[in-house]
């Protein structure tokens, strides 16, 4: 029995055991991408619906109008019922949303309109991710104000 014949007997399971250990990582990498593309997927989806939803919200569509549009926007991405959408009114010269107080509506101001919902998360083990909580939001200028229908322009 030749040398060459002995070292190759003795390393029959390296190759499993080779595999064993880089398969853990090859498949986690993987499934991360897999992960973040569904969750950076649907955050693109919300970003585009609160843009439609706020060039809505700006000619005075209703609250549930807002929402319906908004949710099939969303809906086709994979999303939780739990979707959320709100609008709010707030002068021209502001500049912080999370802490200005938000007013009525009238033509020139200003209205931010919220999507927020859950997306797929797929549980899997060794990526850190946030649940899938997706929350965008869009400003536009309120244009062409009507007062004779108030719930048009209502805070939702």
């Amino acid at each position: 029995m030749s040398l060459h014949t002995r070292a190759r007997r003795d390393q029959k399971g390296a190759v499993a055991v080779e595999f064993a250990l880089t398969v853990v990582v090859f498949l986690t990498l993987v499934f991360g991408m897999i992960q973040y593309a569904i969750y950076f997927f649907s955050a693109q989806s919300a970003a585009d619906a609160a843009r439609e939803g706020a060039r809505r919200a700006s000619v005075g569509e209703t609250c549930a109008t807002l929402l319906n549009r908004s949710g099939t926007a969303v809906r086709l991405r994979q999303t939780s019922p739990a979707l959320t959408v709100t609008r709010k009114y707030y002068s021209p010269t502001v500049t912080n949303y999370a802490t200005a107080t938000p007013g009525t509506a009238a033509t020139g101001k200003t209205v931010v309109v919220v999507v927020s919902y859950k997306t797929i998360d797929l549980k899997f083990p060794f990526i850190p991710f946030n649940g899938g909580n997706v929350s965008e939001s869009a400003i536009a200028r309120v244009e062409n104000f009507n007062s004779l229908d108030p719930t048009k322009w209502a805070q939702c």
